[in-house]
């Protein structure tokens, strides 16, 4: 596959900062606390996956807080919901930051700014 044809495919405005699997992030939807894995970040927003759904649902434009765990700490955001979908006994969902901080020192800019 070209660069072309895979650059067309790509729906995201910004290229995906690092695939970073390592973070956990918690937030609370519905009444109850949730955890999934961080599966994707830029500075618009983050991709998530629970390998195992456990109820969990969300409506495009649903606003959630979370933190997240980070190698530098742990970040906070707050996020919308832009899309989701469920895969078997998995559910993932994307969404774009409305509160992030902008402070060089916060866990989510060290990570995003990382070379690593």
């Amino acid at each position: 596959m070209s660069k072309e044809t895979y650059e067309g495919r790509e729906r995201r405005r910004k290229q995906r900062t690092k695939l970073v699997t390592f973070c956990m992030a918690h937030f609370e939807h519905t009444g109850g606390r949730h955890e999934a894995m961080m599966v994707d970040l830029t500075d618009l927003g983050a991709g998530f996956r629970q390998e195992k759904h456990d109820g969990c649902q969300f409506n495009n434009g649903d606003v959630i807080s979370f933190t997240i765990k980070t190698p530098y700490g742990d970040g906070l955001c707050k996020a919308s919901i832009v899309w989701s979908k469920r895969a078997g006994m998995s559910y993932a969902w994307g969404c774009q930051f409305i509160e992030l901080s902008n402070d060089e020192r916060d866990p989510l800019r060290c990570l995003m700014d990382s070379p690593f």
